[in-house]
Order: structure tokens, then sequence, then C-alpha cells
């Protein structure tokens, strides 16, 4: 009974609830429209109402826009957020009777707008709880009490009024309450006793339905039994009858006394040939096994079960192989056993057994004329192999078939079991080990090369892969190769000694490189300084100094009367004359003499340089300092002065303003520049063009700067271009095809490059040099160089 009312009184409060939230929308809708008629009293009545036949806007429009608002807000976000909150329905009564007060102060105490008051206790009563209609009944009385004590005009629309007639007004308001709180407490006790009604329906058909499930339940049971026998019986004689297997019962002697369908089917025999036979007859032919003829037989006499698979044929004469089963059963009339007998046709198994028989033996033949030795291994209990090809014995000196383990093996074969590890060499034994202890813990393929020692103690190379897949039932499962690799290690280990060899050659080259390097380029300066030389020794032979020691000796000859010699003798007279004349000669001998001289040193500085530069690309090591590009283009022309003045050859120079300091290493571009003007020089010569001209451009470009030399000589050959940079490869006669390369190398030492452009023979050549404007942290290894031809 307890809990029945627990129950009624959830229904109870469950449907309340719900027909409360119902009358909370309704009244949060209606507070929505109360604020927008307030808004509109404010502007369209209030004023005429207070002032007279002014109107503005006027301080009770702010009233119900903002007040108005503030209620309606309120009241709406209260519910929202307690929609079955006790509590909640007298917030709405305390807003709408506030309503009903504004609306009242908005008229300016119109009598009609009292009726407001009245409607809206009215629609509380909508709640069915007494209680809101005292919430709201006492609001009006404080609301009806202030304002008629302190502002009578706002609730009685008269500026003075009795201090009493506010309970006139409450009055009114409690005989309406008086009618409407019984019935809310009416209508309360009717909705309950409606929610009880459904409760105590709603049981008494739960009690129906439990009633008619139990016997429901109870009679599926029962038609559930009763169809799975049904069923099962069906199935059993479907079995029976439909069967691919043959099915015959006999007797305790051996007589058939049923068949099924399917005997028929695979024996090709009807049931009336051979019902009251014995069924042995039916189950062998001439081909049949004596064995298992006898072993049938003695199933049957002794009324055990047997199985085999034998060899039989049909009423036709075709055969076919027969799985038979033999199960004895009890009689249950007189107790003696009875015999089933069911054969299956495995002709078709038979067939892919022999057939994969004949394939394993092939694919045996197979592996063991592979140079390699295929095995598998079982990491069980017992590390075994349960296959290897016949290759082992070539690289082991032991046959297959002791390093496999077969099903059954006696003790005396597991004490001298065979494998393939223990012949590693004990060198490589951990190794080997470790290999495969990884590839069994993570399940993965391996590879090793290894050395082990044969049955004649011979060290051979052997190579082995393979993988370790999932455990089976007997542990993890490796499958690999062993190939001999003992001719390639042997062969790689000669290539190695050649190897060797050859690196000493080429140190041996690269040392004759070095050299032939510092010839080539200090050759090119040496030119200039025989040219500086012999320019100052014909000026040395040509200097009037050599005259001087005539007018010595005359100045000696004369001292003591000297002054009288230059006046009177026409030889003196000459003197003077002589002196000034040499003084002059002089003073631009000494300037040529001084230009020489300076290149003379600036070239035996730079064959210094070429030394040192050479010592340092030996050593892999360079000086970086900062570099004026202009300076360096005005030494590398300097160092080819001669050349470009004896062939008469113009040469011009173009700096962009935009040009920066670079940080690299002076001495290998001034090679790099030296032997590029060089060779523009020597391009000059052999073409006898009739205005031959160099031009050396700079310019800056994006993190580095670009360095150009180009002339109008011979040009260079497509098809040459990509081979321009090689080591020994030249255009030129007499040459040795090393200048390029080296400048390349050093180019691409410093971080950058040295590129190649021409049209073809007689257009001219272009040769870029590019140097990064700050060096790289890491100077990039020196190797093969990346020649880069361009064409126009």
């Amino acid at each position: 009974m307890t809990s029945s009312n627990s129950t009624d009184h959830q229904l109870f409060d469950f449907r309340y609830n719900k027909e409360c939230r119902w009358v909370h929308r309704f009244m949060a809708k209606l507070m929505l429209v109360q604020w927008m008629v307030g808004i509109l009293f404010a502007f369209f009545w209030s004023p005429y109402t207070w002032i007279g036949s002014t109107s503005y806007v006027h301080l009770h429009v702010w009233a119900a826009v903002f007040a108005g608002g503030a209620l309606s807000s309120f009241a709406a976000l209260w519910v929202a957020t307690f929609p079955n909150a006790t509590h909640s329905r007298h917030v709405i009564a305390v807003s709408q009777m506030m309503w009903s007060a504004l609306l009242i102060h908005l008229s300016g105490g119109r009598i009609e707008t009292h009726f407001h008051v009245f409607a809206s206790l009215a629609i509380l009563s909508s709640y069915r709880d007494w209680r809101v209609l005292v919430t709201a009944t006492a609001t009006v009385a404080i609301d009806h009490w202030v304002r008629g004590v302190f502002y009578p005009l706002s609730v009685f629309g008269v500026t003075a009024e009795s201090s009493f007639r506010w309970l006139e007004h409450v009055a009114w308001v409690l005989f309406e309450v008086s009618f409407l709180i019984p019935c809310c407490h009416r209508l309360r006790r009717e909705f309950k006793e409606l929610c009880d009604r459904q409760g105590e329906i709603e049981r008494s058909k739960r009690s129906v339905d439990q009633q008619v499930n139990e016997r429901t339940q109870a009679l599926i049971q029962t038609n559930n039994l009763l169809l799975h026998k049904t069923d099962e019986a069906e199935m059993l004689a479907m079995v029976a009858r439909y069967t691919d297997n043959a099915v015959a019962i006999t007797d305790a002697e051996g007589r058939i006394k049923w068949v099924n369908e399917g005997y028929t089917r695979i024996t090709g025999y009807l049931p009336e040939d051979v019902i009251e036979e014995d069924v042995l007859q039916f189950q062998q032919c001439e081909e049949t096994d004596a064995a298992a003829v006898n072993k049938m037989r003695q199933a049957l006499r002794t009324g055990s079960a047997c199985n085999l698979e034998l060899q039989n044929r049909r009423k036709n004469g075709d055969a076919y192989w027969l799985a038979t089963e033999i199960r004895p059963t009890k009689n249950k009339d007189n107790g003696s056993p009875r015999f089933i007998v069911i054969n299956s046709d495995v002709s078709e198994r038979k067939a892919v057994e022999l057939s994969l028989a004949e394939a394993e033996q092939q694919l045996r033949s197979i592996l063991d004329n592979v140079p390699g030795a295929f095995y598998r291994r079982h990491l069980g209990q017992d590390d075994k192999s349960v296959f290897m090809s016949r290759w082992i014995e070539t690289i082991t000196g032991y046959p297959a078939e002791e390093f496999i383990v077969p099903e059954t093996p006696d003790p005396d074969f597991l004490l001298s079991k065979r494998s393939h590890l223990d012949f590693v060499h004990p060198d490589d034994n951990e190794r080997v080990n470790k290999t495969f202890q990884d590839a069994i813990n993570d399940r993965s393929d391996f590879s090793i090369e290894y050395r082990i020692t044969d049955k004649n103690d011979h060290v051979r190379w052997v190579w082995e892969r393979g993988t370790c897949s999932e455990p089976s039932d007997s542990g993890a499962i490796v499958d690999g190769t062993l190939f001999d690799i003992t001719d390639r290690i042997e062969a790689e280990q000669e290539n190695l000694k050649l190897q060797q060899d050859l690196l000493d050659a080429s140190r041996q080259a690269g040392m004759a490189e070095i050299a032939t390097g510092v010839l080539h380029n200090v050759g090119n300066i040496l030119n200039s300084v025989n040219v500086s030389a012999t320019q100052i020794q014909k000026q040395l032979d040509s200097s009037p100094l050599r005259n001087l020691e005539k007018i010595s000796g005359l100045i000696d000859e004369y001292r003591q009367t000297f002054p009288a010699f230059v006046k009177d003798d026409r030889r003196g007279q000459k003197v003077p004359e002589y002196i000034r004349h040499v003084t002059d000669a002089l003073q631009g001998e000494r300037q040529t003499v001084r230009d020489e001289v300076n290149d003379l040193v600036s070239n035996i500085e730079h064959i210094k340089a070429i030394i040192s530069v050479q010592q340092t690309m030996a050593k892999s090591s360079g000086l970086m300092q900062s570099l004026e590009i202009r300076d360096l283009l005005n030494d590398s022309i300097s160092a080819n002065k001669a050349s470009l003045q004896s062939h008469r050859i113009n040469l011009s120079q173009s700096i962009d303003d935009d040009v920066p300091t670079i940080v690299s290493d002076k001495h290998r571009i001034l090679q790099i520049l030296v032997n590029l003007i060089k060779n523009a020089v020597d391009a000059l010569r052999d073409s006898n063009v009739q205005s031959p001209k160099i031009s050396v451009i700079a310019k800056k470009e994006a993190g580095h700067v670009s360095m150009r030399v180009a002339d109008n000589g011979v040009g260079i050959r497509q098809d040459r271009l990509d081979q321009i940079f090689q080591h020994g490869f030249t255009t030129k006669k007499g040459g040795f095809g090393f200048g390029l390369h080296s400048s390349a190398n050093a180019a691409k030492e410093l971080g950058g490059r040295l590129t190649v452009a021409s049209e073809g023979e007689g257009c001219g050549a272009s040769f870029e040099l590019t140097i990064p404007i700050c060096p790289e942290k890491e100077t990039r290894p020196s190797g093969e160089i990346e020649s880069v031809a361009q064409t126009s």
C-alpha cells in the first residue's frame, strides 16, 4: 500500500509540475504582452492622464520601459531557471500583482484598471494552489497601503484621499479570493483523485499484463520444447535420409537391416540388394587392404568401434576411396548390440593428398638442387628442425637427415641431433645469437653474414636470411635459407686490397695534381714577372745615368775652376742643361721602374699566395677575411697585365654600386679569376679576331656576388660544354685540362660555383664565378664537380 501511495504521489507531482510549467510559459508570454501594453499606456495615455492636454515623453514612459521590462524579464528568467520549484509560482504571483500596480499607476489610478487585479487573481488560480492567491493578495494589500497613504494619486487618481480607502480595495480582493481559494482546493483535490485513479488503472493493467506474460511464457516454453523435439526428430531423419554419407544399420551378426539413400548414391546398391546381407560383402574388393578387412571383422565380432580408410568398388565397378566408421549401439529390446556403419566418399581428398605428396616431392627436389639450404625450425620446449634441404651437406659436410627431428624421435637421436648454429665460428657466435634472439622477440625478419666451420674444419662464409612468424601450437616458427658466400667474400677481400692500392695511387696522383696546380698557376704569374723584369732591364740599359759618369769626370777635372768652366767653356755651358735633361728623364724612369717593381712585387706575393693556397687545400683549411670585389678584380687583371698588353687586348671592367664586401678566401678567388682571365687571353690569341676584348663584370645576387669574365674569342662547341670542368679535358693546344677543374673545385669549396656559357665556336665564351657574401657555418666536403653548362 505504501508503495502504491508513493507511486500515486509521484504521478501527481509529475503531472502537476507539467501543468505548472504550462502555466509558467503562459505567464511569461502574458508578461511580454503586458510590457508592450504598458509602454503603449505610457506613450499614448499616461501623459494626458497626469498632465493634461500636453503630450511628450514622460518619466512614466521610462518607468514602463525599464520597470516593466525588469518585472517581465525577472519573472521569465526565474521560472526558466526553477521550472519545478514551489517558489517560482509565488514569484509569478508577486510579478503579476506588481504589473497590476504599474498599469494602475500608468492609467492615473483609473478604477477600470483595478479590474486587472481581479483578472490576474483568476489567472493565478490556474496553478490550483491557494497559497499563490495568498501571496498575490498580500502583494496587492501592501501596494495599495503604501501608495494609498503616501501617493494616493498613483493608486486612486486623486491627490488627497482617506488613509483607509486601501482597505476597501483589499476587501474586494479578499472577497474574490474567498471564492477562488475553495475552487483551487477543490480543483487540486479532483486533480489528485484523477492521478490516483490513473495509478490504480496502471497498476491493475501491469498486474494483468504480468499474469498474461507469465502464462504466455509457460505456453511458449512448452511449445518451443515441442518444436525443438519435433525439429530434432525431423533433422535426424533428414540427416539419415539425405546425408552424403552412406549409413547402414546392422544386427549383432553384421547383417544389414536398414540403409539410407546416401548408401545407394555412393555404392550404387539399392536397399533390396543389401538388406539381410553381410555388410562386409559390400565394404571390400580385390584391391582392398586385407588388414583393413580383418580390422572391420574384428570390430563386428568383439562389438568395438573402428575407423579406417580403404579402397572399394561401386556396383558398376568404379573404384573409389572409402572412409568407414563402425560404431556399436545397444538394442533396447533384448540388449544385444547393433552397429552403425557410416561410409564417406573421400576419393577427391585422397586424390589431393596424392597430388600434394607428388608436389611435395617435386618441391623437395627443386629445393635440394637450389644452391642454398632451406630450413624450418620450431622453437618450442625442444628446439628442432622439421625441414632441411639437402644443400646443407654441401655447406656443412653433414647430410640433411641428421638435422631433421622426426615426429616420434628416439632418445638416442635427440642426443645426437644437429643444428646449423652448431657450426658458427666462435668469433661470430655472440653476434649470431643476438640477431636470432632479436628476430624471435620481435617476430621479424633477419639477415646476417657470418663464418662457420664445416666438417673438415674449413672456415666458410654463409649468408642467412629468414623470418620468425607468430607462435604455433608448438612454439614460434623460423623459416630461413643459408647461402654459401665464401667466393663472394674472398672476392670482396681481394677488391678491398685493390681499392687500397688504388687509394695509394690516387693519393700520389693527388699530390701530383697539387704540384701541377702550383706549377700551372705560378707559371701564369711568372710570365708577368718575366715581363716586368725584362722591362726594368731595358729601362736600366737605356737609362741616361751612364752619361752622368762623364759629367762627373768633367766636374772632377775642373773642380777648382768649375764656375769659370761652366761660364766660358762651350762644353761647360752644356752641363747644366744636360743635368736638367737627365733629371727630367730620371723622374719618368723612376715612375716607370716603380710601377714595374710594384707589379713585380705583387706577382711575387701572388706566387707566394698560390703556394700557400695549395698548402691550405692540402690541409683542407683556408683563411677567411673581408674582401673588396674591386681589389680582387684589379689584382687578377694586374697578374695578366703583360699578356693583355702584348696581345693588345681591350679589357673593360664593370662593378655595380650595390656589390658588397664579402668574407671568403682571397687567394683561392684570385687563383680562379687569374685562371679565367688567362684562359680568355689564350682564347683571343687563338681566334685572331680584329678587336679582341674581355669584359669583367661584377654584380650582386641573392646572398651571392657574381663575377663574370667574357671574351669574343674562339668559343666552345655545344657538345663540349658539359665536359669543360672535367679533369684532363682541354680545348687548348698544349693544355693539361687542370686549370678549370681545380677552379671549379675551389669555387665549390668556397660555397659557390663556376658555370660556363657559349653560343658555339667563334662566338666567344663567358665564365661566371658565384661566391656567397658570407661563408656557410659548415664547409661542404669537396667531391665530384657539378659543372653547369648554359647556352645563350
